[in-house]
C-alpha cells in the first residue's frame, strides 16, 4: 500500500493500528497493508472495529489491535489481538468485499488463480502482468 494511504490509516484509527510500526518480534503487522485497492475496504471496517473497540472496558481496550492484515488465497486477511461480535462481523464484510474487489485498483474484480497465485484483479490490472 502506498505511504500516504497507510499513514492515514495509522492516523485515523490509532487504537485498531497501534502497533503498525511495532517489530517483527512484537507483531505481524509490521509488514504494512495489502494492496491499494482494498484501502475503503479496511477503512470501512477499522471505523467499525475502532468504535467497538473504544466501547470495551479500559483493561480490555488497552490490549486489543490489528495483529495482521494481508492478502491470502486472493482474499482479504484480518487477525486481531482481541474479537467480539461487533469487531468480527466487520472483518467478515471486508473479506467477502476483497473476493470481489481488485486490490491493486478498488475496481470491480475477480478471484482468479494465475500461475499457483490467487489474486482479485479487475480485467484491467491482471492483463499489465
Amino acid at each position: 500500500m502506498r505511504k500516504d494511504l497507510d499513514e492515514a490509516l495509522c492516523r485515523d484509527f490509532p487504537n485498531t493500528f497501534r502497533d503498525r510500526h511495532a517489530s517483527m518480534q512484537e507483531t505481524c503487522m509490521c509488514w504494512g497493508f495489502p494492496g491499494d485497492g482494498w484501502e475503503p475496504l479496511i477503512r470501512r471496517a477499522a471505523q467499525k472495529i475502532e468504535a467497538a473497540i473504544l466501547k470495551l472496558p479500559e483493561e480490555t481496550r488497552a490490549k486489543v489491535c490489528a495483529s495482521q492484515v494481508k492478502q491470502k488465497f486472493g482474499t482479504l486477511r484480518w487477525y486481531m489481538t482481541y474479537e467480539n461480535d461487533e469487531i468480527r462481523a466487520a472483518i467478515e464484510e471486508a473479506i467477502r468485499e476483497s473476493a470481489h474487489t481488485c486490490e491493486s485498483c478498488g475496481a470491480p474484480g475477480t478471484l482468479d488463480k494465475n500461475e499457483g497465485w490467487y489474486t482479485t484483479e479487475c480485467a484491467e490490472c491482471r492483463s499489465r502482468k
